[in-house]
């Protein structure tokens, strides 16, 4: 079967794992380093809830950092409640996706390539995100965002991308066999709220 490598090239989408700016694009994005920045660590308290660790030090935490109402309606019943399905929790892990694809946007994860495999977690988890209990002002003020050009460059392959499974799907078309297509709409979800006006609850990814 071909794999994502051969139909993102029969697709003119690129495929490095590094993508080379767009030239000559410097429109900013809608959200600002610091907004990415927080909304990463929240995701990364909500993804953790989901995978059963107490909410209770998650809140306070926030709370303490003066970030907990930059927590979605959503978020804040799930940490408040955690009464989710398992399929619910299911859902909310992928999330981690969303959480690497925001740290990529403030250059703390170096590549994202194409769509095959899952986030390094024990590297988010290690590495990039502050511990449990510290504090955020220094992270969040050293954030800062790729440049546009970088940014509209992986911003594109991922629409593209999504924009082709999507069509994929509805003519009954198999997909390639190592594509990630729980990865790749969690990158596409990213985008769309950092380029568009709806919060987060609200985002959309259809084509």
């Amino acid at each position: 079967m071909i794999t994502t490598k051969e139909w993102a090239e029969s697709l003119q989408v690129a495929t490095e794992a590094d993508l080379p700016a767009v030239p000559g694009f410097s429109k900013p994005y809608r959200r600002t380093a610091r907004e990415v920045a927080i909304r990463a660590i929240i995701l990364h308290g909500v993804v953790a809830v989901a995978f059963n660790v107490k909410a209770l030090p998650i809140v306070e935490w926030f709370e303490a950092q003066g970030i907990w109402e930059e927590v979605t309606p959503k978020e804040a019943v799930f940490l408040l409640n955690a009464g989710l399905s398992e399929a619910e929790r299911t859902q909310v892990r992928w999330m981690k996706e969303v959480e690497w694809t925001l740290y990529w946007i403030i250059g703390l994860v170096e590549s994202l390539g194409l769509p095959t495999h899952q986030c390094d977690t024990r590297r988010l988890v290690d590495e990039i995100v502050p511990p449990l209990g510290s504090d955020l002002e220094r992270f969040v003020r050293q954030a800062e965002l790729r440049s546009p050009g970088a940014l509209l460059a992986e911003d594109d392959r991922t629409y593209n991308l999504w924009c082709y499974t999507v069509a994929a799907r509805r003519r009954g078309e198999a997909l390639p066999s190592d594509l990630n297509v729980g990865v790749l709409h969690q990158r596409r979800y990213a985008f769309e709220w950092l380029a568009g006006p709806e919060p987060w609850d609200s985002v959309q990814c259809d084509p």
